[in-house]
């Protein structure tokens, strides 16, 4: 039988899932797709571009750090936009921009061009990563969402393989910048397919199919309210939920382990495969991590989400706890490969295939949470927001951290032989990382105990933003009074300092 712990949160009617809702979520998943091919192509001609540019390995990893840094802190911005505006247009414009600064690195001819040209391609991921998820969200229902959301991200680690694939492939027969040159005119394709073939659904449409109580939607929340506060006030709201902010840096860590592993395994294993005795080329440790990655992710996250909905039947907690074992895992298997590399070369295969499922099994349930713990109206914020703390916590430090602890460690190998130095102090600095998933598995835990209550806030609130196109007298009578309060347009005072909501009592359907 099923678990107390679900008491509170209901789905609300029925919704048919038909051809309409799926062909968008395959757009944005072509898109997710050639985003990661896109990241990883850096990884995949890392060996190259270090040899090309004469670059220490911190220099390596900030050609990581410059595209993270830039997606980051823009995905705040393209989520309050995505809350507001035209979500297609946004992310077709992200798009395109994107493109074209891809296309402009295979031109680069020094590291800063290619660092600077790195940041901008930060622009496109920043614009469909914050918005995408919440377009599934309002276009699938509840009881479904977590596995066509598991569907969206096997674009993930299916591009990055690709990107090694491509990268390594690619610039061991033609050169670098090739490789920097397959994805732009897909990309452009997919800006012109999201323009006209994915829609802007109402916000929170799915989850209140049969309910009479509709949200309603502005271009602005209210009327003369400074954006950037609004954007402050309603990013503090959010942080505020513990089970969201427990999540957030949870996935913090992953993003941190993740972002040193695919930065950093290929040159590793070019270097521990020397002293393991069976020496790898740069293009075949390429491809054997990316072969091994698009595996592991076909296996983890379809089965992230079986899991999810087997154990929803017993507890609710079951989304943070999936991340919780899978971190605890990851960072026993990560231990155990890096370790072995330098003497069977095949174990550390085999572990290294288990540490990418466990760390990818979680990915789906870990977007559900940021999703349903939220009110449907702050969801493309919600969703930013997690992006910029994962990153900034994360992927944004960890290959630039690991490349500067790799630098000091190998200092101390000097008299070693080249290829012995540099496998040992990569070896030491991943060990860095198994400490960051055991963190991570304690934020876990700990957002498994304040999810079933602010799930079901969420499931019961209504954020109401009122209209910008008024008449003047309403325009009038919006302006702010000198105690911080936004008049209405019939003269009642409204509090501006959080969002507009209307709570229901859990469970009870308005009339």
């Amino acid at each position: 039988m099923p678990s107390d712990d679900s008491v509170g949160v209901q789905v609300v009617g029925t919704y048919r899932v038909g051809m309409r809702q799926i062909l968008p979520i395959w757009i944005l998943f072509f898109i997710n797709l050639f985003n990661y091919i896109d990241r990883y192509i850096v990884s995949g001609t890392l060996e190259k571009l270090l040899d090309d540019f004469n670059l220490s390995f911190s220099q390596g990893g900030l050609l990581t750090t410059a595209f993270i840094v830039s997606y980051m802190f823009l995905s705040p911005v393209f989520g309050y936009l995505g809350d507001r505006y035209n979500r297609p247009r946004l992310i077709a414009t992200g798009l395109v921009i994107w493109a074209a600064s891809t296309f402009m690195c295979s031109f680069a001819q020094t590291y800063w061009q290619l660092l600077v040209l790195r940041g901008i391609v930060g622009i496109g991921e920043a614009s469909y990563a914050a918005l995408a998820p919440p377009i599934i969200a309002d276009i699938i229902p509840a009881a479904q969402r977590t596995f066509y959301l598991s569907f969206f991200f096997i674009g993930t680690p299916v591009g990055g393989a690709l990107g090694y694939i491509i990268g390594g492939g690619i610039s061991d027969r033609y050169g670098w910048r090739w490789a920097f040159r397959v994805s732009p005119p897909v990309v452009v394709l997919l800006a012109i397919a999201t323009l006209f073939l994915v829609p802007n659904p109402e916000r929170g449409g799915a989850d209140n199919t049969n309910n009479s109580v509709q949200l309603t939607h502005s271009q602005e929340i209210r009327a003369g309210q400074n954006p950037f506060v609004q954007l402050a006030v309603e990013s503090w709201t959010l942080l505020k939920t513990k089970s969201y902010l427990f999540t957030t840096l949870g996935f913090s860590c992953l993003a941190f382990t993740v972002g040193s592993l695919t930065q950093w395994i290929p040159v590793y294993v070019v270097h521990a495969s020397e002293m393991a005795g069976t020496p790898y080329s740069n293009s075949e440790a390429n491809y054997i991590f990316g072969i091994l990655t698009c595996v592991a992710g076909f296996i983890a996250i379809p089965l992230g989400s079986v899991v999810s909905k087997f154990l929803e039947r017993y507890t609710m907690k079951a989304d943070p706890l999936i991340n919780a074992v899978g971190m605890l895992v990851t960072s026993v298997t990560l231990y155990i490969a890096i370790a072995m590399a330098p003497y069977n070369i095949a174990t550390f295969w085999v572990f290294a295939m288990i540490t990418q499922i466990a760390a990818f099994i979680g990915w789906a349930p870990n977007t559900a949470i940021i999703l349903y713990t939220t009110p449907a109206l702050m969801r493309s914020l919600a969703q930013a927001v997690n992006i910029l703390f994962s990153h900034l916590l994360g992927d944004a430090i960890s290959p630039t951290i690991q490349g500067e602890l790799s630098d000091k460690i190998k200092e101390a190998f000097k008299d070693f032989d080249m290829s012995i130095s540099t496998a040992v102090a990569l070896e030491y600095s991943f060990f860095f990382s198994c400490f960051v998933c055991v963190l991570g598995s304690v934020f876990y835990f700990i957002a498994a105990e304040f999810v079933i209550e602010d799930r079901a806030k969420a499931a019961d609130t209504v954020v109401t933003r009122r209209p910008t196109v008024v008449s003047s007298r309403t325009r009038e009578n919006s302006a702010l009074n000198a105690s911080g309060f936004l008049r209405d347009e019939y003269g009642r005072d409204q509090d501006v300092t959080r969002p507009l909501i209307e709570a229901q009592e859990p469970g009870i359907q308005s009339m």
